[in-house]
């Protein structure tokens, strides 16, 4: 018959797993180098390593065997989710084989991407010249259009309530 401890310590085991956030694009076993989009800008020798960016689009573009989408970086949180409430930062480039609707992938949504960098691009922004991070996407997620469906939202509370 389960002791009090062991109902203790199966409740805070079932506590942590539950706040334990994973990622929707990389499990465990990939080894992500540590390197953002920033870094890439800052210095070469970026080519070929597999890291997870995220962050808002702001452009979508279909080509005749790809779909590249512009995307403004964001922090990403644990869980790889973009942090909502942070500044934005570079602004990078994703290519994915194939066609990516872009009604579906419109500015605005929120990405995170799992892929190779290849290098940077060089493009306009306005009449600005930009160098944009490139990278070849090996997994994209896409969030809800709807942020508060996909934010943490964990809450904890002990006790009696009543709500009127």
């Amino acid at each position: 018959m389960p002791t009090e401890r062991t109902w203790a310590a199966a409740l805070v085991l079932t506590w942590l797993l539950a706040g334990c956030a994973s990622s929707p694009v990389v499990d465990d076993r990939v080894n992500v180098a540590p390197v953002g989009p920033a870094h890439v800008l800052a210095e070469s020798g970026h080519e070929g390593q597999l890291v997870v960016w995220g962050g808002r689009i702001v452009g979508v573009r279909n080509l005749a065997e790809e779909t590249e989408l512009e995307i403004v970086s964001l922090p990403l949180d644990r869980g790889d989710r973009p942090r909502l409430s942070a500044e934005p930062g570079v602004r990078f480039l994703v290519r994915q084989a194939g066609f990516l609707e872009p009604m579906q992938y419109a500015p605005g949504r929120y990405v995170t991407v799992l892929g190779e960098v290849l290098g940077l691009d060089e493009r306009t922004v306005g009449e600005y010249l930009y160098q944009y991070p490139v990278l070849e996407a090996g997994n994209l997620h896409l969030w809800p259009a709807d942020p508060a469906r996909w934010q943490n939202r964990t809450n904890f509370s002990v006790g009696i309530g009543i709500r009127l």
